[in-house]
């Protein structure tokens, strides 16, 4: 009787062990998962971290484009009402310039050196407006208004048709091209171009302005 009292009582004892021993597998592994989902959304959170860490330097860059932005509008507004003729110049040479394929600085060094940015310069050989467009010479062959010679869209638009035109004539050479502007082929001038190149550097030093490239749309 004995005996059956130790061996059920070393039964349940062995129950007891095993149910113990299983309920702290379960525990142990319920650790391990609570541990690995733990470092795992840790792990999401400091990506998020990360994210939200870009995201508010992305909104401080934008709020500095934005402010610098408003400050260069401000300039711009209080500029064109200044300086309405040229702020009007520097609007016609840039969509112009785009039209023909030449860049815009490029463009505004010529008026710079032709007219000094007087849109009524006339020159003792017939040269007319901001581009200085001899007229004798380029009268028949451009149909030109005589009547719109002074207007600055159409002054700049007739200027960069003649230098197109000699720009495809010297398959690209824009240094030719510009002294072709400027001289035609009776003179040998050569210095112009780099008049043009001094004037460009003068209101954007950072240009790079290169005439053996041959490329009108240099620094683009």
């Amino acid at each position: 009787m004995k005996k059956n009292k130790k061996s059920n009582v070393k039964k349940i004892a062995f129950l007891l062990v095993t149910l113990l021993l299983i309920g702290l597998t379960g525990l142990f592994i319920g650790l391990v998962d609570f541990n690995r989902e733990y470092e795992k959304k840790k792990e999401n959170l400091n990506i998020l971290a990360g994210e939200v860490f870009r995201l508010e330097q992305t909104i401080d860059r934008n709020d500095q484009k934005i402010k610098a932005y408003d400050l260069l509008e401000f300039k711009v507004n209080a500029f064109s009402t200044r300086y309405s003729l040229f702020s009007r110049i520097l609007d016609s040479v840039y969509h112009k310039s785009r039209k023909y394929g030449f860049h815009p600085d490029l463009v505004l060094g010529i008026v710079k050196v032709e007219s000094d940015f007087d849109p009524n310069a006339v020159s003792f050989k017939g040269a007319y407006g901001l581009m200085q467009v001899n007229l004798p010479v380029w009268r028949e062959e451009l149909a030109i208004d005589e009547n719109r010679i002074f207007d600055v869209d159409y002054n700049i638009d007739l200027g960069l048709r003649i230098l197109k035109l000699y720009f495809d004539e010297t398959k690209g050479n824009l240094k030719l091209a510009l002294h072709l502007y400027n001289n035609g082929y009776l003179y040998n001038n050569t210095s112009y171009a780099d008049k043009v190149g001094s004037a460009v550097l003068a209101f954007r030093p950072s240009a790079q302005f290169d005439l053996t490239l041959g490329n009108p749309g240099y620094g683009k």
